[in-house]
């Protein structure tokens, strides 16, 4: 089935604070002070939606920096930096950026065209990001480059918010704008001020059909578009007497 989106949030939390809030069918802004419980939120929001949907792979929950899990030890790389090149070039286990270019091999000459769109707009929007440093990407066939005045340089290379806001996006482009549910845990952490104001404006322009739980500590994601779309966890959560 297709991902039904949640109209309405109600758990219990850690025993002894009921949570209770309407959700919009497009932006929820959870905000709250460290320890509030917006992490243990998001995680019963992820398994209320992954309840909505047969195709998991529609319920990306992607957490805070310092939260990703290391998937290989035995690399000096760091968590972060491993998770983004398993999403640029992993081909066996998930959705990949790579894996995504290799399936317009078998694709109609419509569906190709259609790709190649958002492969360029994809392209498009994280080089304007980046463009105060110089920074580009490049995607062609089976290679996806990161260009600095001519060289080509290793994922790891880019600032830890290079990486961050390069992941949050490819997650949300590998959701092919399906009816899908995202989960982000305290994505402003690592982002420059003007990238968290352009944050949910570029996560709608990937994919306008998701239903978007966004948690932050502060208001500088929301911007004045989505300034209604802002959820209180003191107004949300009620302590059980």
């Amino acid at each position: 089935m297709p991902y039904s989106k949640i109209k309405e949030v109600k758990v219990r939390l850690w025993s002894n604070y009921d949570v209770h809030f309407v959700a919009n069918d497009d932006v929820n802004i959870i905000v709250g002070i460290n320890g509030s419980g917006k992490t243990s939120l998001l995680t019963e929001i992820n398994k209320l939606a992954l309840g909505n949907i047969d195709d998991k792979n529609q319920v990306v929950l992607i957490p805070s920096v310092d939260n990703i899990v290391i998937r290989d030890k035995r690399r000096t790389s760091n968590a972060l930096t491993q998770d983004l090149e398993f999403y640029i070039f992993d081909m066996k286990t998930g959705p990949s950026m790579m894996s995504y270019r290799m399936s317009m091999i078998d694709a109609s000459a419509d569906k190709q065209a259609a790709m190649k769109v958002r492969v360029e707009e994809f392209c498009s929007i994280v080089n304007n990001l980046f463009k105060e440093t110089g920074k580009r990407i490049e995607i062609e066939g089976n290679k996806f480059n990161v260009v600095f005045n001519g060289q080509i340089l290793f994922v790891d290379d880019l600032s830890s918010g290079e990486k961050q806001i390069l992941l949050i996006l490819l997650r949300v482009f590998l959701l092919d704008c399906k009816e899908s549910c995202v989960l982000l845990d305290e994505p402003e952490n690592s982002l420059d001020i003007d990238w968290q104001h352009e944050l949910i404006n570029i996560l709608i322009r990937l994919n306008p059909n998701a239903q978007f739980f966004i948690t932050a500590h502060s208001l500088g994601l929301e911007g004045a578009r989505w300034s209604n779309k802002i959820i209180q966890m003191k107004d949300i959560a009620t302590l059980i007497k």
